[in-house]
């Protein structure tokens, strides 16, 4: 199998040594061809084009992390990969109810300043909706979708990605017990005084 697969232009034997340089001519090179290739045939035929064998490099990239796991605890280990390449992750295990789910936080967007450069408004069509729909071929029983944009003016990037589970998980939304509520009750006291002085004030001065 060739070691570059093809349009994502990730080096397979690069993935253990990605940098914020490689990653920054990664996303070049996929502007430019993107580009390119949208004044050759238009935007429909130009994604088609670029995801021709992207969702194989997905399955192959995505696997080695989250076939036979959870998709949060497989998540959690690209993290130390995606820090040199100047992404600031966070992973969610909201999985429950026989769904194993997890949210992907990104708090910066490296390539926001370099798609303008390239004439592009945002790199989310280039970059991440092509990423979400080549995880989506790559597994067919998983809904991956963007709640949340830093390139429209939210604070953070949000990446949902869900799927059967393929083991026993434990929900997230777990009750805690009885004495666990408790002691969180008594560590609010101070807080609730503190809006009930308030309260009081308001009525006073009302």
């Amino acid at each position: 199998m060739e070691d570059k697969l093809g349009n994502g232009d990730l080096q397979v034997a690069d993935i253990l040594n990605l940098n914020e340089s490689k990653t920054t001519n990664m996303f070049k090179n996929r502007f430019v061809k993107y580009k390119k290739l949208v004044e050759e045939i238009g935007d429909e035929a130009a994604f088609e084009k670029m995801m021709e064998k992207y969702p194989e490099q997905q399955r192959l990239l995505m696997g080695a992390f989250i076939d036979n796991t959870t998709l949060a605890k497989g998540f959690q280990k690209t993290i130390p990969l995606l820090r040199p390449a100047g992404f600031i992750t966070e992973i969610v295990d909201v999985a429950q109810d026989g769904v194993d789910s997890a949210l992907e936080i990104q708090r910066v967007c490296p390539a926001l300043s370099l798609a303008k450069e390239y004439g592009f408004e945002t790199p989310c069509r280039v970059l991440c909706e092509m990423e979400q729909e080549a995880a989506r071929r790559a597994y067919p029983d998983m809904k991956a979708s963007i709640m949340s944009k830093i390139a429209e003016g939210d604070c953070v990037c949000v990446f949902k990605y869900e799927r059967p589970a393929q083991m026993d998980i434990e929900s997230t939304q777990k009750q805690p017990s009885g004495f666990s509520q408790m002691v969180e009750l008594i560590q609010l006291i101070p807080t609730l005084i503190q809006i009930g002085i308030k309260m009081l004030k308001v009525r006073v001065s009302g």
